[in-house]
């Protein structure tokens, strides 16, 4: 049986590593699963209101087809994932999506690219960027593509082109000690599979 997960994303780099990750963790454990995007476009804003438009086509019946788990994912901009988790969830109704699990990577999703710095080197080819543990526009952007300009890989549109490589390189665990944010995703996206592994069982029985 094959549950059907959302992503609802900032952009296009964020999908690219999300996608990734919930695919690695699905096969991990063996789960069929039929991953779709509602959006990846137009930043934050317009994926949190896109996001409520459908969950109210969703609650009135006008509009069909609600996930198994929606997962979204926005960056935290400095205000820390603990606080912009609770932002999003507040948006979220219970009663339309049962099953949530919020990613808001803490200040911003490249930040979540050298979190491992020895799966950074093995896809990338050089050393991985020191951590600034800052909160700048743009700087984790700025490192990552400084690290790339310095080695032999090509990027055609942006550094998160290396997102779906890194995340298949990464040990985990690893990456989240060094990222609370990555970590707190991870395990809520596990625990969010897990409830999905346990319907998908109790309705095949």
């Amino acid at each position: 049986m094959t549950s059907r997960v959302t992503l609802f994303c900032e952009d296009r780099g964020h999908e690219l590593l999300v996608r990734r990750l919930v695919e690695r963790l699905a096969r991990e454990r063996s789960m069929a699963l039929s991953l779709d995007t509602k959006s990846a476009r137009g930043g934050a804003a317009r994926a949190l209101t896109e996001l409520e438009g459908w969950q109210q086509g969703l609650r009135t019946g006008r509009l069909s087809g609600t996930p198994d788990l929606l997962v979204v994912v926005i960056d935290g901009n400095c205000m820390g994932h603990p606080a912009k988790q609770r932002e999003i969830r507040a948006l979220v109704d219970n009663a339309v999506f049962p099953r949530l699990v919020i990613g808001c990577p803490d200040p911003h999703v490249e930040r979540w690219l050298i979190a491992d710095a020895s799966a950074f080197h093995r896809v990338v080819g050089v050393g991985c960027p020191r951590d600034p543990d800052k909160c700048e526009r743009d700087r984790y952007k700025q490192l990552v593509g400084e690290a790339v300009a310095g080695s032999a890989v090509v990027l055609l549109t942006g550094v998160m082109e290396l997102a779906p490589d890194l995340v298949d390189a990464m040990d985990l665990y690893v990456a989240g000690s060094c990222q609370p944010s990555l970590r707190a995703f991870v395990d809520d996206l596990n625990a969010g599979l897990t409830q999905l592994a346990t319907k998908v069982a109790a309705d095949t029985a």
